[in-house]
């Protein structure tokens, strides 16, 4: 408590103020009940409402008003504005959240009795101080005192210590002088400035202007000034020691009452971090401007290039040469990348000498762009390397790897190189962007040779290594296990659906968390015969050799002797391929099946149109209800279930299901 409150409480025979409290109570400034606790004879009625408190101002006797006032909130400033207009004489305190020049003027100009900012440590005793200095009741007859009842020299005392002590800078100059001289400065310019009055009275205000000051602005206030107008201009004003500073002024003419202007008031409040910020933000501005204008035409001609090819061989050209040969990019590789002796072949390049670049780039080298590029295939994320060493030695600039991708399968690894500096962030995002587009393209090329071949590849083996999930889990259970289906989900993993006799599911459960590749698992469809169920993998590698031709797995069931596995594939190269990264990663891999199928005597064409026209969500709806026995009568499973293994609602679940069961009829149909 402040020691006027103090004070005033040991003196019971001093009469009541009446103290009406305006406004919302925000937390920077004092309560209502605060204030009438500060002193005892305080009676503090809080009035939120602008209608009600303005009628009570009418209506009743009212010794002083404390009024809050928020750019978001209450309006303090209208009502001292609206209380004015008919009591000129009574008593106002404005408590402002914040002021700045606009507020200390309209206050000024309504005739305010204090303004106590409420940011000020000691706002409570300020408010308090106000209300007992201004209220001025007498024990015989309370009156409201005015302003104009105090004597001359105590109405320039209390007017003076107001502006003195305004949290803006206030300056008054003397308009009947031809350069009109400062003749007042309050303590908060001094603080702005540096400037002690001393040094300042009786000068112009261009001694803030430096070289740095910009002359239209000057010149805007000069004209505002010369025709007696309310002005206000952001200058670039200097400090006494030469700093620069960002300065708000408002300039106001004081008339006499001949009309002639006798004085200028100036308003002057230090926005420096204000246009900080909006510089800092017009810049970000023109970053993303001029990304944009980089960006756009290299995307739609990435994506026209796409389009058109019909190879993965022509898509690594057509890629590589817009990124590498325009005005982008200084140059541009692109390297496909292989999972099995886990190199990066460089196979396109645009705008790099042959010299320069190895044509076979090792990621488990120990070097430090060896440890960057697996990174990149393995977490699928773009990274930057801003001096090129080892491998990339030679390279100029910055290199940028991006990892071309579908899914989780990494196909390649594009390298695009600029002068400097990369921009920021946001042109990363478009360069991956780019890389998943690539990706997909390269994959769905693939998947198109297998479906549109005129013969396929149908290939069977047997796989012995107990490092395979369900080869491990089967034996370890003594249990077979079938496959259902298997469905790669960008945010769930790869997720594997199988069929069961085994009868024990939580001792299933129980071995298979066990496996450091299981995420979850549960239970989509169960009988007296089989159950099916679900696992959710980090990784397959089974997935991944697979994706990587365009292939997937059409049959396997596992057993605690091993795996057998068939997928069909467009070429024998492609065959080749996967069968040698097969042998690498397992101990015994056994061919039993290798031989052509018509894909018109087989369904295998009709499934893979299908699947080209399903959406993911589509797809692994009607998968695991057909699995799960959802379209047996009576159903082994409820759509709730599978809604719920989807981690979606059931009303999205049947929205999915219902839309793949529309497209298979007119793919069904479809002529």
């Amino acid at each position: 408590m402040s020691d006027t409150a103090q004070n005033t409480a040991m003196e019971p025979d001093l009469p009541t103020i009446d103290v009406l409290f305006v406004g919302d109570e925000p937390s920077e400034a004092p309560s209502a009940d605060a204030l009438d606790a500060a002193a005892e004879r305080f009676e503090v009625t809080h009035i939120a409402d602008f209608v009600d408190a303005r009628e009570r101002v009418d209506g009743t006797d009212v010794d002083c008003v404390v009024v809050t006032h928020h750019p978001d909130g209450f309006d303090g400033l209208a009502f001292l504005e609206a209380v004015r207009r008919e009591h000129a004489e009574l008593p106002v305190v404005l408590v402002p959240v914040a002021v700045d020049a606009e507020t200390a003027r309209r206050a000024v100009a309504a005739n305010v009795t204090e303004l106590v900012p409420a940011a000020e440590a000691d706002t409570l005793d300020a408010v308090a101080e106000a209300v007992e200095t201004n209220a001025n009741v007498s024990a015989d007859n309370p009156v409201r005192m005015p302003i104009s009842d105090l004597t001359v020299e105590a109405q320039h005392r209390l007017k003076e210590r107001a502006l003195d002590e305004a949290p803006i800078g206030i300056t008054i100059s003397d308009a009947t002088h031809p350069d009109d001289p400062l003749i007042y400065v309050n303590d908060s310019f001094e603080g702005m400035t540096g400037y002690p009055p001393e040094e300042i009275l009786g000068a112009n205000h261009r001694f803030l202007q430096g070289p740095e000051t910009d002359p239209d602005r000057v010149a805007e206030l000069a004209e505002g000034i010369a025709n007696d107008q309310d002005t206000r201009v952001v200058l670039r004003n200097y400090t006494r020691e030469g700093a620069l500073f960002w300065n708000q002024v408002d300039v106001s003419p004081i008339f006499d009452e001949d009309g002639e202007v006798t004085h200028y008031v100036g308003f002057q409040m230090d926005v420096t971090e204000r246009k900080a910020a909006q510089q800092q933000l017009e810049t970000e501005r023109e970053a993303l401007d001029r990304l944009l204008e980089r960006v756009n035409g290299l995307i739609n001609d990435v994506t026209e290039a796409l389009v058109r090819a019909d190879c993965r061989e022509e898509i690594e050209r057509l890629v590589t040469e817009r990124m590498g040969t325009d005005d982008e990019y200084a140059g541009a590789w692109l390297g496909r990348y292989d999972a099995t002796d886990d190199r990066v072949t460089v196979v396109q390049r645009a705008g790099i000498d042959e010299g320069v670049l190895a044509e076979s780039l090792d990621v488990t080298a120990d070097t430090p762009d060896a440890r960057t590029l697996r990174a990149v295939v393995e977490e699928q994320e773009s990274r930057t390397v801003e001096e090129p060493t080892g491998s990339l030695e030679g390279i100029e600039g910055t290199c940028v790897l991006v990892p071309l991708t579908y899914r989780g399968t990494t196909y390649g690894v594009l390298g695009v190189l600029h002068d400097g500096e990369l921009g920021d962030g946001r042109e990363r995002v478009v360069l991956e962007s780019l890389g998943r587009s690539v990706g997909t393209s390269i994959n769905d090329v693939l998947t198109k040779r297998t479906i549109t071949t005129d013969t396929v590849l149908k290939i069977g083996v047997d796989l012995a290594d107990y490092d395979i999930f369900l080869v491990d889990l089967a034996r370890t259970l003594d249990a077979r296990f079938e496959h259902e289906a298997t469905v790669i989900d960008d945010d769930q993993g790869v997720l594997t659906i199988v069929s069961t006799e085994h009868d024990d599911l939580d001792e299933l459960f129980e071995t298979a968390a066990d496996h450091p590749d299981v995420l979850d698992m549960e239970t989509l469809a169960t009988s007296d015969e089989r159950s099916v169920v679900q696992f959710r993998l980090s990784n397959s590698p089974l997935v991944d050799v697979l994706s990587e031709v365009g292939s997937r797995v059409t049959a396997m069931s596992a057993d605690s002797t091993g795996l057998e596995l068939e997928f069909r594939v467009g070429t024998e190269r492609a065959a080749s391929r996967v069968l040698d990264t097969l042998r690498e990663r397992y101990d015994h891999v056994e061919l039993t099946a290798y031989h052509e199928d018509e894909p018109d005597a087989t369904p295998h064409r009709f499934r893979e149109k299908l699947r080209s026209e399903l959406t993911d969500r589509q797809l692994t709806a009607l998968k695991k209800a057909y699995v799960s026995g959802y379209f047996e009568w009576p159903r082994r499973v409820e759509g709730t279930q599978l809604a719920e293994s989807m981690d979606i609602v059931p009303s999205t679940y049947h929205q999915h299901l219902q839309a793949a069961k529309r497209k298979l009829v007119e793919t069904f149909f479809e002529e």
